[in-house]
């Protein structure tokens, strides 16, 4: 068993804690955590016991078309398939007239959960709600300057446990809000007991974000969606009836909202915001009660949260309408956006939006990423794309480097063998044909 790191391993610079691993871990080469000094810094600087940073690929998906804006979306992500996805749908839903997108308000909710409260706790808390407004105003005075803070007070008894919360909306404008959100509800803990004769067990914001919901839509003429000898009116129908599958089925419902999230996700960690509040919140919407509208299943639980319908049109021709409406939970100032230069220059690509506007481009692409995979699913299939693009890895790892990795991805792909074995008898091939040196 490997000796523990020191106690103090936390304690020390960044710097100190790489020499520590080189000490303690002698297999554990620091340098594989990066080398560039001043990301070490700033890693330091954004997470406890830094030792150093990992490096995501960052692409792009040109020639969005939102709101009649031409918009380029920069992606963060490993999956060598979702940007060359989130493209192919841009393109294609641009040229049939692009996406409409609304946002919802930047409005967070922070809440205060008390046990053993007095009858009558809610309605004196509610009653209450100048007071508690003005024990937070100066938390809150500089976002009522940029037009954001205190938007309202609920309070109700859970059934089950007795417990009473107390929820907090709070408009955060451009900052996702957390660390803002959450010292309000602290700020207001002594004053929410006194007046429910409990006592605070918790205050903290919700991930929920169920103020945040925005939506996309698109609605493209059917003949540009043939493909693998499909017309464009089959394809459209197996869409729909992918999508129809995923609403009465959870257990493909979750692959098929993985597919609406590895868009918004990679968007999300280009820009410096939350993933997992982000992912949080989507899943939680995909989980709540009810019928979906335009749904065939009557389950409660989890479903698809994308829409897609036809629509014949009196001079005969189809569109194939999609929409997706989900919480996005995303800022545009604060925390790590304000300091990491890839989520500062994400956004100058971006054009610099506010989070609303943020906010709609995100649910777009997540729309395109899951129209994206649909169309693949229902027509040749998921895997020659993105065998092709895994390709590319494993002619990376075989040693393939610069012209010599396309040469070898290209020859695996056309023997349809993807392992390292496969690559590295290509790599041979591609080496013993190039002409001799000097």
């Amino acid at each position: 068993m490997a000796e523990p790191l020191p106690r103090d391993f936390r304690r020390t610079t960044a710097a100190g804690r790489r020499r520590m691993l080189n000490d303690f871990r002698p297999g554990v080469d620091p340098n594989a955590f990066g080398r560039d000094e001043e990301m070490i810094e700033l890693a330091d600087v954004m997470v406890e016991s830094a030792v150093g940073y990992l490096a995501l690929p960052v692409g792009v998906a040109a020639g969005f078309l939102i709101n009649g804006t031409r918009v380029d979306v920069p992606l963060a992500t490993e999956e060598p398939s979702v940007i060359a996805a989130a493209t192919y749908a841009g393109r294609i839903v641009a040229s049939g007239g692009g996406f409409e997108t609304t946002a919802g308000e930047t409005v967070t909710t922070g809440q205060i959960y008390v046990e053993h409260a007095a009858p009558g706790a809610d309605q004196r808390i509610v009653a209450a709600e100048p007071k508690l407004r003005l024990t937070v105003a100066p938390l809150l005075a500089a976002m009522e300057g940029r037009g954001g803070g205190w938007r309202g007070l609920r309070s109700e008894r859970l059934p089950g446990s007795g417990v009473l919360r107390v929820d907090v909306d709070l408009d955060t404008r451009d900052a996702m809000g957390a660390n803002l959100v959450n010292s309000v509800v602290e700020g207001l803990r002594p004053e929410v007991e006194v007046l429910s004769g409990g006592r605070v067990v918790m205050a903290i914001l919700s991930n929920a974000a169920s103020r945040r919901v925005s939506r996309a839509a698109f609605a493209i003429p059917v003949t540009l969606l043939s493909r693998a000898g499909l017309s464009g009116a089959e394809v459209a129908r197996r869409i729909i009836l992918a999508n129809e599958i995923a609403i009465e089925d959870p257990q493909r419902a979750v692959t098929h909202n993985k597919g609406i999230m590895n868009g918004m996700t990679a968007l999300a960690l280009s820009t410096g915001n939350d993933t997992r509040a982000l992912e949080a919140a989507v899943h939680s919407y995909a989980s709540r009660g009810g019928t979906p509208s335009g749904g065939t299943s009557s389950d409660a639980g989890y479903r698809a949260l994308t829409r897609y319908r036809s629509e014949e049109r009196a001079d005969g021709s189809s569109l194939l309408h999609g929409a997706l409406e989900v919480p996005v939970p995303l800022g545009t100032v604060g925390g790590a956006i304000g300091i990491h230069p890839t989520a500062r220059a994400s956004l100058e690509l971006l054009g610099n939006p506010d989070a609303s506007a943020l906010a709609g481009i995100a649910v777009c692409v997540g729309l395109a990423a899951n129209f994206a995979a649909l169309a693949a699913l229902v027509t040749e299939g998921i895997q020659r794309g993105h065998m092709g693009l895994h390709a590319q890895r494993v002619a990376w790892a075989a040693g393939a480097r610069g012209e010599e990795r396309r040469l070898v991805a290209a020859a695996m792909s056309a023997c349809g063998e993807y392992g390292i074995d496969a690559a590295k008898r290509a790599l041979g091939e591609v080496r013993s044909t190039k002409p001799a040196q000097g």
